[in-house]
């Protein structure tokens, strides 16, 4: 009956559609473009100026100071995320 199934579920899963786009040539001409796409603007770097604490408890004090709120951010498990 799995065996079954499984036949009817590969049956039934649509074949993925094959394109023929070929990648566009790294040349000279094309370098600075690719290199201008993957690069992070302005705006994506903005969380760089953040006052980043490496304590919980400085952040707790200046944030009580400025009167503002606090992120806190924490991570359990291998840090590549293989947990």
């Amino acid at each position: 009956m799995l065996r079954f199934a499984l036949l009817v579920a590969l049956a039934l899963t649509p074949a993925p559609l094959v394109q023929d786009e070929r990648l566009p040539e790294l040349t000279d001409a094309t370098v600075q473009s690719l290199f201008d796409a993957i690069t992070p603007n302005a705006d994506e770097e903005s969380w760089r100026q953040l006052p980043w604490r490496t304590t919980f408890w400085q952040g707790v004090i200046d944030a009580q100071e400025a009167e503002l709120p606090i992120l806190l951010f924490t991570m359990n498990g291998h840090p590549f995320g293989c947990t």
